[in-house]
């Protein structure tokens, strides 16, 4: 209803009583974060104020070709001010010599930093966006000099970022997992570019490609969207934040309650009326188009965020709170390759292979799945293994010498189904002083302890895993822990 009625001034009634009543909330939680705040995040990202202005001005120039239009929308997000990429650095992108070396153009003195002062003098405008919270470091003595330096300089370590991103995301051997874990690494290895920016920039890359279906293939759930998901997860299982996802996900999808069926029917009415006004822009349908009870991860995760945030707007607007306790968020942690999803295993051969991003000899890592029995969860395990160790700190010699000793402690004997949760929860940590394989177990009654097996008792790296995950596995059957041991 409020997607709609900012971007065509249509009113949607809302058939459901209950979201009626809830609708004066919502109001009070979206208001302020309209207009110059630009914060607002709607049902559908791409109609957000950033992502919307990137689809008319950078996505859709066909003077452009389809790599610098990708090296735009990077310029644009070192800043994400509209007018300032319109009136002071467009004029200098449709030039045929800013695509010679568009890094040049941003360097210290450059045309680009004359004409951002040019426009800054001019207007007096901002030039980063109030969503930033970044303080320029002092290289130059005029204050008006130095943010333009730290907006040119922070610009080419982006197009740097994006020259890199840009053959990984043509690259067809690479699966969208992969392509994810790329840029995220890329960007977070760019000086003074962390997690937040990774999730920015990763996301206006799933926007602009959605074919891709890059972000549909991210092995974790986000910080934002963990404290709503472990409220809302019914049966208590959020030690597997993917599988608590999933299984929220699998409920709203299937859900046949009123005021599902409410949503589902607004949704509908509303998209219709999105696509229509916005019929001659492709990228924006492209989202615009939900299935009937096809809510995808990536948008469930994105309102999970959403309704952290409007409970703690309840907690001030009304309750007069700092905010709500239980919609507090977990350390966030630099956002980490996921191991498995580099991995590929060849059926026929019984083999896992990988190649570790960044290595510039590209060599491939091999695991053998014949001496550990030809199973594909188990073989992709040790390789999963291997990659984390190396990307720790180790050689590939010492990565390959850990593989050939966890291979030899390989014991034949029952496990778990190769799609069982229990391959993501139970790993060894080795860097502990006594390698051990540990999760949180939870009771009948809803009680938690810990469980752990160790690689000293059970003899092997292996057997400590494959023992914990059938652990794991009577628990989840509901075997109190007395039967477990």
């Amino acid at each position: 209803r409020m997607e709609l009625r900012e971007h065509t001034g249509e009113a949607l009634p809302l058939a459901d009583p209950a979201a009626e009543r809830m609708w004066p909330d919502v109001e009070a939680f979206v208001t302020p974060n309209l207009g110059a705040t630009e914060r607002w995040v709607p049902y559908h990202t791409i109609l957000g104020v950033h992502e919307l202005f990137l689809v008319q001005h950078v996505h859709e120039r066909k003077e452009w070709s389809e790599k610098q239009r990708f090296l735009a929308m990077f310029v644009f997000r070192s800043h994400c001010k509209r007018d300032l990429f319109l009136e002071a650095q467009l004029p200098v992108m449709l030039s045929k010599s800013f695509w010679e070396d568009p890094a040049r153009a941003f360097a210290p003195g450059g045309v680009m930093e004359e004409a951002i002062l040019k426009y800054r003098k001019r207007t007096g405008k901002p030039l980063i966006t109030s969503c930033f919270r970044i303080i320029p470091p002092r290289v130059l003595k005029d204050d008006d000099r130095n943010l333009v330096r730290s907006i040119t300089d922070r610009t080419i370590k982006l197009l740097e970022v994006a020259e890199h991103c840009w053959p990984v995301l043509k690259d067809k051997s690479k699966t969208p997992a992969q392509k994810l874990s790329i840029f995220s690494a890329k960007i977070q290895g760019a000086d003074g570019l962390r997690e937040t920016w990774a999730k920015m920039l990763t996301v206006c890359i799933d926007l602009a490609y959605p074919s891709e279906g890059l972000l549909e293939s991210q092995c974790d759930v986000g910080t934002g969207a963990a404290p709503p998901l472990r409220v809302l997860t019914k049966d208590g299982n959020y030690e597997n934040k993917k599988k608590a996802l999933n299984g929220l996900l699998r409920s709203l999808n299937t859900s046949s309650g009123p005021h599902s069926k409410s949503f589902w029917r607004l949704l509908k009415a509303q998209e219709s009326r999105l696509q229509a006004h916005f019929k001659r822009h492709k990228l924006v349908l492209a989202q615009a188009t939900t299935k009937e009870r096809r809510m995808s991860a990536v948008t469930l995760q994105v309102q999970l965020c959403e309704y952290r945030q409007f409970r703690h707007s309840i907690a001030r607007l009304k309750y007069g709170l700092p905010d709500d306790e239980s919609m507090r968020g977990e350390a966030e942690g630099k956002t980490r390759l996921c191991s498995q999803n580099f991995v590929e295993f060849d059926q026929k051969k019984k083999v896992a292979t990988f190649m570790y991003p960044g290595d510039e000899q590209q060599k491939i890592f091999t695991v053998e799945g014949k001496p550990l029995g030809g199973g594909q969860a188990l073989t992709v395990r040790v390789a999963a293994m291997c990659f984390d160790r190396i990307r720790a700190g180790a050689t590939w010699a010492e990565a390959e010498a850990l593989r050939d000793d966890v291979v030899r402690g390989y014991r034949p004997g029952e496990d778990v189904p190769d799609d069982s949760a229990a391959w993501e929860i139970c790993r060894v940590q080795l860097g502990h002083q006594n390698p051990l394989v540990g999760f949180v177990a939870e009771g009948k009654e809803g009680q938690r302890y810990p469980f752990q097996t160790t690689v000293a008792a059970a003899g092997s790296i292996l057997e400590a895993e494959r023992v914990a995950r059938l652990c794991w596995r009577r628990f989840e059957q509901g075997a109190a822990k007395d039967e477990v041991l």
